[in-house]
């Protein structure tokens, strides 16, 4: 008997051989899609982290320069003379705490440091702002500023500066101010209106409005003004104007300038010229409890008292008057019928106001007047706001460029 091999090659052999390429493919291709997810998994992670720090690094940049914006307002709604002395040396009172928070991104803090100029510590400077965010992100900015020719308005035709309470009396006066701008022959000016006074709080606002009487409410005219029933007068409150402190150091700088005159006289008989619209001065009358004009006075340009300033004459001036005490326009009690008249275009800077029955306070705000002092001690006298020349994204820039650190 002969036995027959039965072969293994045959289809079953085949379907088995077939099974394990399936097999094999199956496995290779799920080990593929793995990959694939992971691949993809780590792409989209490198996304989100990619988009998440430009998103950070817009949101610091835009951090820094939002903190120069607000230091550029500070500075600006009052004015700079001297960058070096009134940015730099007040930098501590005109910002504050160091750290701000940026209250829309929760997280976000900034601070600036002005930093003077080499070449030029009181006309130009930098602003460096620093900002950074919550999970470490990190931006310098740097603007580059000058100061402009151009002088800051005026707070108001009268700016009551003191944080004190103050006790203007007007007692019946003629009283006229107002805050439209106007040029000095009568004619309207192209500036913007200011209050006709100006205080720093709403006491002292307050307190001027009640010093008025009915009449002299319509006679306060300016920024806000109303003649509709109840008449509301020109009196307003501007925080943002000069503290005492920021008056003062306006003083120092003015008096640093060249050209300035000093009259150390107590009291002034007869007529007396302080400059002239040709030839405007800085006149410092230093007697510590002011000066009193009895006689007939003009003048143009700046002038500063450093005590009370007392009109029982006739004052005629053209500028910016500075009084670091009490304005007075008095009746000369031992002259009978000569009575105080004060008429100043520009505007006036003190801490009170006192006028007496049948005396005159006339002030008129005007910017031609106060470009005319600015001209005083070289120019550039008086407050001006600062310019943005060049902005720098130290992100973006090499070290030393633009300003940057």
């Amino acid at each position: 008997m002969m036995w027959r091999r039965i072969s293994r090659s045959g289809p079953r052999r085949t379907r088995l051989r077939q099974r394990g390429i399936a097999l094999a493919m199956t496995l290779f291709t799920l080990v593929l899609l793995a990959l694939a997810v992971a691949t993809s998994t780590l792409i989209a992670s490198a996304d989100i982290r990619a988009t998440r720090n430009y998103r950070g690094a817009s949101e610091v940049h835009f951090v820094a320069e939002s903190a120069l914006s607000e230091a550029v307002q500070r500075l600006n709604a009052v004015g700079v003379v001297d960058f070096q002395n009134d940015v730099v040396g007040r930098w501590p009172s005109t910002w504050g705490p160091v750290k701000h928070g940026f209250a829309p991104l929760p997280g976000f803090t900034y601070t600036v440091t002005p930093v003077p100029s080499v070449a030029d510590p009181a006309g130009a400077g930098q602003l460096v702002a620093t900002a950074d965010g919550p999970e470490g992100e990190h931006n310098v900015t740097v603007a580059n500023v000058v100061r402009s020719n151009i002088p800051s308005a005026a707070p108001g035709a009268i700016y009551l500066a003191t944080d004190a309470t103050t006790n203007t009396v007007f007692h019946g006066g003629i009283l006229a101010v107002t805050g439209s701008d106007h040029d000095c022959a009568g004619g309207p000016g192209s500036g913007s209106p200011v209050p006709g006074i100006s205080t720093r709080n709403a006491t002292n606002t307050q307190n001027a409005i009640n010093s008025l009487d009915t009449d002299q409410k319509y006679t306060v005219q300016g920024l806000g003004f109303s003649s509709l029933p109840p008449v509301t007068p020109s009196v307003s409150t501007s925080a943002a104007a000069p503290s005492i402190a920021q008056v003062g150091q306006l003083v120092d700088d003015l008096l640093g300038r060249p050209g300035v005159v000093t009259n150390g006289m107590s009291q002034i008989d007869g007529n007396a010229t302080f400059g002239t619209t040709s030839a405007p001065v800085i006149t410092h009358f230093t007697d510590a409890a002011g000066v009193t004009l009895k006689g007939y006075a003009s003048g143009a340009g700046i002038a500063i008292v450093d005590g009370d300033l007392t009109i029982q004459g006739t004052l005629n001036f053209v500028g910016l008057v500075l009084t670091r005490g009490r304005t007075n326009v008095r009746n000369a009690l031992s002259l009978a019928g000569v009575i105080g008249n004060g008429t100043i275009c520009g505007s006036l800077w003190t801490q009170d106001v006192n006028l007496d029955v049948g005396s005159s306070l006339l002030v008129g705000y005007s910017t031609q007047a106060l470009v005319l002092a600015n001209q005083v001690g070289g120019g550039g006298a008086l407050p001006a706001p600062l310019r943005i020349t060049t902005l720098a994204d130290c992100a973006v820039l090499p070290a030393a460029t633009g300003g940057c650190p």
